[in-house]
């Protein structure tokens, strides 16, 4: 048994009536991959997705007990569909794919947290993705003070309850609970940095302009942005970026190789006139 603190996200600029109308995390993801790949035929894994649901919907009228039913759906999940960590060697940005993942059943640990808590979510249980010191995970809470922690990768699960001195308990991590519009960007921003590793420069700057669709013009994705455009051959905006962040984060600890990064694109543009 585990005892947790919890930490939620407070997206208070998010209008409620945007809330209303915004459709929940994995669809926002799934059509996110054909922003970043225009030929990629998404078809497959809104099919399979659809018939997950209808199983699930089957299920809670058998199973009306939320402790059996979240039983079943795990062994449903990780038994009878097969979901798991790849164990081949796939490209990071293919496991980082929930359309890979739902047809292919294997992927990381952030697209099995965010299926399985979406089906967790279709069955009428209170689920959620958590980080724990940077682990991924699905809570389910089943009462205020108690529920269960999920591994999405082996589908481990824990009971946990929250102790009525849980403001006063030292030493405890508190466990950070996040939602919606946080999903969708921590889903962009694996795929970001998957794409930058592989070298797919195009890729990752649709990520990163998505990124900052949601966030505005944060000075870590102009970065960003600034490092994927310099490799994409267009010095002049990539300096620009990189300006930025050096004027809005003077104290960041890479300051003095970004700098030396911008001087070289200044050097590079004399050279070239």
């Amino acid at each position: 048994m585990t005892t947790f603190g919890f930490d939620e996200h407070d997206d208070s600029y998010i209008d409620d009536a945007y809330d209303d109308f915004t459709p929940a995390a994995i669809y926002r993801c799934i059509k996110a991959e054909s922003k970043w790949d225009p030929q990629l035929d998404l078809t497959a894994a809104f099919d399979v997705l659809a018939d997950f649901e209808k199983q699930i919907n089957a299920l809670c009228i058998v199973v009306p007990d939320s402790h059996e039913r979240l039983d079943k759906l795990l062994d449903t999940f990780y038994s009878t569909w097969l979901f798991s960590a790849s164990s081949l060697k796939v490209p990071e940005h293919k496991l980082n794919s929930l359309s890979y993942t739902l047809t292919m059943r294997s992927g990381s640990p952030t697209t099995l947290a965010i299926l399985l808590c979406h089906f967790l979510q279709q069955a009428n249980l209170d689920a959620s993705m958590s980080l724990n010191q940077g682990d991924i995970g699905v809570h389910i809470a089943m009462s205020d003070e108690e529920g269960y922690l999920v591994e999405p990768s082996s589908g481990q699960q824990s009971w946990y309850i929250i102790p009525e001195n849980a403001d006063e308990a030292e030493g405890q991590e508190p466990l950070e609970l996040i939602f919606d519009d946080e999903v969708y960007k921590l889903f962009l921003a694996q795929q970001k940095w998957s794409f930058i590793s592989e070298n797919k420069f195009g890729h990752a700057l649709t990520c990163v302009e998505m990124l900052m669709e949601l966030i505005g013009d944060d000075p870590y994705e102009r970065r960003d942005r600034g490092y994927l455009l310099n490799q994409l051959d267009c010095p002049k905006m990539a300096r620009d970026d990189l300006q930025f962040f050096v004027d809005e984060c003077p104290d960041d600890p890479a300051i003095e190789i970004i700098q030396h990064q911008i001087e070289e694109l200044e050097d590079n543009n004399k050279t070239h006139h």
